[in-house]
């Protein structure tokens, strides 16, 4: 595995509606690991993304992606540098098709030259898709809602992407499913930062993990590792 620092938070303070959400936050991703970010409902997990995309912008600190800072770019400038993000609750264009859902994603100069090339590795990794890419996207199931929702992040042709609660309302198989797609995903050189509620999974999944409670890094490391600490066994495992 490289030891490339891909992404490099550096002690930021985020606000949001108008209240502080994050204090003092720094993490790194190296070039081709699967990375979680573990914790409670409200601990900043998706503020911390938003900050990264450029949603929000950090009050104190700095981003730093492939050597560049973006700290204080757009987030579509963001997505043209190689990030892409997978937002909480699929967030897809209902009325549209699967196909057209997926082409949105690749909106950006880079990705429009790739698109064919992108499409057929989303197709690949999701079978299911390309049979139902003519269907409106309200009409699939949750899980197939969500395997559409991390295609078009794919299709932006990122080098990171970042994939905010996965599992939400998915039933144990799919997630699975979905993990395994994950584990293809970095195996095709894309790096990846996952949020998500599932601690257990996650952590069991993931390369390194941070954790994360009310809006401060508590705790990171050895995924497994971590697995053992007798703070995160008491709090996420009940043990």
């Amino acid at each position: 595995m490289s030891e490339e620092v891909l992404l490099r938070v550096s002690n930021i303070d985020v606000f949001y509606g108008g209240a502080q959400a994050l204090w003092d936050v720094s993490l790194e991703v190296r070039s081709g690991e699967i990375v979680a970010l573990a914790g409670s409902n409200g601990a900043g997990k998706s503020t911390l993304l938003k900050t990264i995309s450029g949603v929000i912008h950090p009050a104190k600190g700095s981003i730093e992606f492939a050597g560049m800072n973006i700290t204080k770019l757009n987030a579509y400038d963001i997505v043209a540098q190689g990030i892409s993000q997978v937002p909480e609750g699929r967030r897809l264009f209902p009325e549209m098709t699967v196909f057209q859902n997926l082409a949105i994603g690749s909106y950006n100069g880079k990705a429009r030259a790739k698109r064919e090339e992108n499409l057929t590795r989303v197709y690949e990794l999701f079978p299911v898709l390309k049979e139902r890419k003519d269907q409106l996207a309200k009409t699939l199931s949750g899980g197939e809602q969500q395997m559409v929702a991390i295609g078009r992040g794919l299709m932006s042709n990122p080098r990171l992407i970042l994939i905010d609660e996965m599992s939400l309302g998915l039933s144990p198989l799919i997630v699975c499913d979905l993990f395994r797609v994950l584990h293809a995903i970095r195996a095709r050189g894309i790096t990846v930062l996952l949020v998500e509620q599932n601690v257990w999974q996650s952590l069991h999944e993931a390369d390194r993990a941070y954790i994360i409670e009310t809006g401060r890094i508590v705790l990171s490391g050895n995924a497994l590792e971590l697995c053992e600490e007798e703070e995160v066994r008491e709090a996420y495992f009940g043990v």
